[in-house]
């Protein structure tokens, strides 16, 4: 696919500023300079400004190994505006984590002042105003922490005392609480964020409101949430994502308590949906996330604005509904975490959930104290909404190369199933509330004991049927109900 006009290939190969098509300027003509240590954030936002009247295009030009596009305060993509660093592809050839010599394309790093984020407001890096697209550009937040192996290894864990007070304390107490990296302005519609690289942000992509949302090929990590949306009245479309720490080497051991730092906070969340209306993600890969889905928001379980830090909850029945296709949940703690139900079944097919991330954190369920781990999390609010299941795999191992916080269900006291959904939730005029229905045609469970596969409040029906069930590599030939083989 060609995303740029052949009238452009001049430039990407050296060619001066004036045979750029009419519309489209470059950073470089407005000043900026990438090379690492400059401020370029009135550069960006001048060259926006220049081309708002026609809805032109803003061109990053690729900087030398080692530089990059300093920027410190929000920059927004007036309506109709476009941002764009590689003509097509990806904007980073390797690992993020190479080292910063080796660096090169359309870098941006990501320091925002603090007098953009410590005030009522946290400020996005990138607003879109409406009507935009941003697309390849590789965004590094490299004055966010990071220790390096060799800093872990000598034993003080960052200043932060032993290696649990590590991971309790080092994002809390050391990663500056950044805004998102991109805000698409409420009310507005048809924006597309493609082929971005992001490391170490806050948050990454929020979206209060609006709709016509395009995401797509996206390599992202870091310390909360990647996709957050708060009341998004119209179709959105989420795909090929990509959510894996980035490092120069295998992970070592020592590495991993930086994984393990992040992953325990129930706030790392890889998609974060209070009431959004339709939504479509497919094709996603998360590795080392708390939470993969988080679907609805309630008073005991609330939305956290990522600008305001406001907390909202939603309405039973106009939260979030849509499709969920071709996941895989690599080493987490939770898998779907089901907060509040809508009368719109949520379909899910082709997802594999990989539950291993002990968070350290305990449900209790009738007086029994549970591991908050589980592929599924189904909260009391959700009773009443229904998950439509296809091709679902749920396994549990504890990997060495994450041992810092990796823990098997059975070890951590986990289940594959927990649903705290008692009955006698006030109905709806058009749905009973008696209970959350889970209907699965196929079903793999492996290497989770029959001990740790399902654990409901008291009062709960299970209402889980399902249709061709393996587990532990042996078919269970009658149908699941309720919970229980038949």
């Amino acid at each position: 696919m060609i995303y740029l006009s052949l009238a452009l290939l001049p430039l990407l190969c050296g060619a001066q500023p004036d045979s750029l098509p009419s519309g489209t300027v470059t950073v470089g003509q407005f000043g900026a300079v990438g090379d690492g240590e400059t401020d370029d954030t009135e550069s960006f936002q001048a060259a926006l400004d220049s081309v708002a009247e026609v809805g032109g295009t803003v061109l990053v030009e690729p900087v030398m190994p080692g530089g990059g596009y300093v920027l410190t305060r929000r920059v927004t993509l007036p309506r109709g505006t476009s941002l764009i660093g590689a003509a097509a592809g990806m904007p980073f050839f390797l690992w993020e984590g190479v080292d910063r010599e080796l660096q090169r394309g359309p870098v941006i790093l990501a320091r925002p002042a603090e007098s953009e984020y410590l005030r009522d407001e946290r400020l996005p890096l990138f607003h879109l105003a409406g009507g935009n697209t941003i697309r390849g550009l590789y965004i590094l937040y490299d004055e966010q922490p990071w220790p390096s192996d060799d800093e872990l290894r000598a034993g003080d864990f960052d200043g932060l005392g032993s290696e649990t007070d590590f991971i309790e304390r080092f994002v809390p107490e050391r990663v500056a609480p950044h805004g998102p990296t991109i805000m698409i302005q409420a009310g507005t519609a048809s924006s597309t964020v493609e082929d971005i690289t992001c490391s170490r942000y806050y948050d990454f992509l929020y979206m209060p409101g609006g709709g016509k949302i395009v995401v797509r090929r996206c390599y992202l990590y870091g310390y909360k949430r990647a996709f957050a949306g708060r009341e998004v009245k119209d179709t959105i479309r989420i795909s090929e994502i990509h959510l894996v720490p980035n490092v120069q080497s295998e992970i070592s051991w020592q590495h991993s308590l930086v994984h393990a730092a992040i992953t325990t906070h129930p706030d790392n969340i890889a998609f974060d949906f209070a009431e959004v209306d339709g939504f479509s993600v497919t094709d996603v890969t998360a590795f080392l996330v708390h939470t993969g889905f988080k679907l609805g928001a309630s008073e005991a379980h609330p939305f956290v604005d990522p600008v305001t830090g406001e907390q909202v909850w939603t309405e039973w029945g106009t939260t979030a509904w849509g499709s969920i296709s071709n996941i895989k949940l690599d080493n987490c703690a939770v898998g779907f975490d089901c907060v509040m139900g809508t009368i719109l079944p949520n379909q899910l097919s082709n997802i594999m959930v990989h539950v291993s991330i002990d968070p350290g954190q305990k449900l209790t369920l009738g007086g029994e104290e549970l591991a908050h781990q589980a592929a599924f999390l189904i909260r009391p609010d959700f009773a009443g909404a229904t998950l439509q299941v296809s091709n679902l795999s749920i396994s549990s191992f504890a990997p060495t190369r994450v041992a810092a916080n990796a823990a098997m269900v059975h070890q951590a006291g986990g289940r594959a199933f927990i649903i705290d959904c008692p009955s006698g939730m006030p109905p709806k005029d058009y749905a009973s509330r008696d209970q959350a229905h889970i209907d699965i045609h196929g079903l793999v469970v492996s290497n989770i004991d029959e001990a740790h596969l399902l654990a409901t409040s008291p009062g709960t029906v299970a209402g889980i049927s399902v249709e061709g069930f393996v587990h532990n590599g042996r078919p269970v030939l009658a149908p699941w109900v309720d919970g229980n083989p038949r």
